[in-house]
């Protein structure tokens, strides 16, 4: 998921037009923009940014694409001071409207400002988990949907898939296989393969934390999500919008972590997404780490074009 996507011609109407659908927008709103600014190479002053109708947006921004994007980040703007107002989330339907955008996300949102928690539970879980049951249906048939659902569920266990886990332990250290085992055992994380652990489709989750270098605490877990919207080349927006609502909102949409309230800090958020975006492979689409885990982590990195955690800082004014 790309973030600098929008032209020069038409940067300041896009976001121009997501600050339009916030009727007062706060100050951590406009640095949100700003920072957007940034990450296209412009210095941007919110409050001197047109206010386009969303008629006018679709006649300036027509590849669909970057009106996608458009509305994608404005549905971010809504939820930067963690709660979603019901005439944002309305605005945010109208211009995906004008813009011919699917309208799925956007009735997401107006669940979340509505307070129907079950029913954003349930749209987002048919988009996220039926993403993996979908490729396991794929790729392996029905056995692969029963590994995959009863690992979700904390049954049954895989002993030879979760003996080729725990060999990790047994490479070099400072390898990319011995970080990703140092990085579940100091946690207590159980393996794939062993009762209670994620299903080895989702695996690449726990493999981006030992790439990006975030923490799994809730600080840690919003910049993982917008790392791995980053990097994901298809539909990688569903789990940015899980990321803020889980870590965020303080809405649960997983039963491995508790919801929390107030983590999304902009700058830290976006350089995470931007670094995510760097990547040159998305680790969610059939990814083979195999070749990877006796290299150096810092050798995987850079052959993945993972930017350095202390340099992709995005710092707003």
């Amino acid at each position: 998921m790309e973030i600098k996507v929008f032209e020069p011609h038409e940067l300041e109407t896009a976001l121009g037009a997501i600050r339009a659908v916030v009727p007062r927008p706060s100050a951590a709103q406009d640095a949100f923009l700003r920072v957007l600014g940034r990450l296209h190479a412009r210095s941007v002053e919110p409050r001197e940014l047109p206010a386009p109708t969303p008629a006018e947006t679709a006649a300036a921004i027509t590849d669909p694409h970057r009106r996608k994007r458009l509305v994608e980040c404005a549905i971010v703007m809504t939820m930067v001071d963690g709660a979603v107002e019901r005439e944002a989330a309305s605005s945010v339907a109208s211009l995906a409207r004008a813009l011919g955008v699917d309208g799925r996300t956007s009735r997401t949102l107006r669940r979340v400002a509505a307070r129907h928690r079950l029913l954003t539970r349930i749209d987002m879980s048919r988009r996220l988990f039926g993403r993996f049951v979908g490729a396991a249906l794929r790729e392996e048939g029905l056995g692969g949907v029963r590994r995959f659902v009863g690992a979700m569920l904390k049954v049954g266990e895989d002993p030879a898939t979760a003996e080729r886990f725990r060999a990790m332990g047994r490479l070099p250290p400072g390898s990319f296989g011995r970080a990703y085992w140092e990085h579940c055992t100091s946690r207590g994380f159980a393996f794939p393969g062993e009762r209670g652990a994620i299903p080895e489709r989702a695996v690449f989750h726990d493999f981006g934390h030992v790439l990006s270098g975030y923490d799994t605490d809730p600080a840690g877990e919003i910049q993982q999500a917008a790392f791995q919207a980053g990097f994901m080349r298809n539909e990688g927006f569903a789990f940015l919008f899980f990321g803020i609502m889980q870590f965020h909102l303080g809405i649960k949409l997983t039963p491995i972590a508790e919801a929390e309230v107030g983590f999304f800090d902009v700058e830290k958020v976006l350089a995470a997404l931007a670094r995510g975006a760097s990547c040159n492979a998305d680790l969610s689409d059939r990814w083979d780490p195999r070749p990877f885990l006796a290299l150096p982590l810092e050798v995987v990195r850079e052959r993945l074009g993972v930017p350095p955690l202390a340099g992709g800082a995005v710092r707003a004014a």
